[in-house]
């Protein structure tokens, strides 16, 4: 069954457009990563903080992939942006 992952990336002021502009960056190779289903973005009005809205295979899937994005530097890029460390939650997609 797959999950859902909602990521909030608390914004430094004035740096929501530099952020997004790196994240459309990235984004093609996260949803071809092996387990994404799907990425949403969705940008808070004012600039405070934008959040992701992913869809995986499962959980391991997902933490391999941050782990990778840890790895190859993208979490490092993005720190000039933003004002603490995202907050992810993981969410079981239930059909009730």
């Amino acid at each position: 069954m797959s999950i859902m992952v909602s990521l909030e990336f608390p914004m430094k002021d004035g740096q929501q457009a530099g952020f997004l502009e790196t994240l459309g960056g990235a984004l093609p190779d996260t949803r071809a990563y092996e387990g994404c289903i799907k990425v949403e973005t969705f940008a808070e009005e004012g600039g405070s903080s934008v959040i992701l809205i992913e869809e995986w295979e499962t959980k391991k899937h997902q933490e391999t992939y941050f782990q990778w994005r840890v790895d190859t530097g993208l979490v490092d890029a993005i720190g000039a942006f933003v004002s603490g460390p995202p907050i992810i939650k993981y969410y079981e997609i239930r059909s009730e």
